[in-house]
């Protein structure tokens, strides 16, 4: 087994609350965090801006969901950093506070090379995706995985 894909069963095992601690540790080890505190954007617009980007929605994913596709995306682009954010959040240790920045804006910020989100002069929101042939279909489950948690499945 690879090391990739040794990661991305440590991913998959992952509890939900262990999910979402391990992506906000990789948005915060690369400086992100405080610029996703600083996103005014509400999980409905959000939604609506990936409708509206032409991401279908899937089946009702969770929190943990969101943060596991996002995690996997990125090991599976090489970034060793995830194994460690993995090991972090594992630790015995209560070393971590949590943040109250919402999931999607976690996964938004991490994949701001591949997802762009602006406000228009009305105050509505767009994304825009870039895609790159590699990374389709990690980037797909991640926004599928979002929008679908985002909409509860509809």
């Amino acid at each position: 087994m690879s090391q990739r894909d040794e990661q991305v069963r440590e991913i998959r095992e992952l509890s939900d609350v262990e999910a979402v601690r391990a992506l906000t540790v990789l948005v915060e080890d690369r400086g992100l965090l405080s610029s996703a505190m600083k996103i005014a954007l509400a999980d409905e617009e959000l939604g609506d801006a990936l409708k509206t980007a032409g991401v279908d929605s899937g089946g009702g994913e969770g929190e943990g969901d969101v943060a596991r596709a996002a995690l996997e995306y990125v090991a599976l682009s090489g970034d060793s950093v995830v194994g460690e954010a993995v090991e972090y959040v594992r630790s015995p240790m209560e070393r971590f506070d949590p943040v109250s920045v919402s999931v999607g804006v976690l996964a938004i910020t991490l994949l701001q090379t591949e997802v762009v989100v602006k406000r228009d002069a009305r105050g509505r929101w767009s994304v825009t995706v870039h895609k790159r042939a590699l990374k389709d279909a990690a980037l797909a489950r991640v926004l599928t995985a979002l929008l679908s948690h985002l909409t509860d499945g509809k």
